[in-house]
Parts: C-alpha cells; structure tokens; sequence
C-alpha cells in the first residue's frame, strides 16, 4: 500500500512572526540589535552619515545569515 503526498507539503514553512519563520526572526532581531548596540557605542566618535552607514554594515552579515538554508 502506497500513500501519495503532494510535493508542496515537502516546501512548508512555519510562519511564526511578520510572514519570517523563527530562524528568520531570531537573526532579524539580532541584526537589530547590532544595529542599535553600534549606534550608542560609536555615537560620540562619528557623525551621522558615516554613523548610520556602519550600523548598516554591522546588521549585513546576520540579516543575511537568515535566508541561507542548512
């Protein structure tokens, strides 16, 4: 006896928080906070410009972490 599954059942996905899966919104919410944890210790250091762009290149590496597959 056989059972037939559809395939698309194969590609779910739990949704948990924003349309993101957990994994998703865990890195998210860690970019987030490498963002701001940049923002307050470089403050007195840089102005804004070069301020926002750093926070920038300090959230990349973890808001792109979130949509590689293991």
């Amino acid at each position: 006896m056989e059972i037939k599954i559809n395939k698309e059942i194969r590609d779910y996905k739990e949704i948990i928080f924003f349309g993101l899966s957990m994994r998703q919104f865990i890195f998210s919410l860690i970019a987030c906070g490498i963002s701001v944890l940049l923002y307050f210790l470089l403050r007195p250091y840089f102005g804004l410009e070069v301020l926002s762009w750093i926070c920038i290149l300090g959230a990349i590496p973890f808001r792109s972490i979130r949509f590689c597959k293991i």
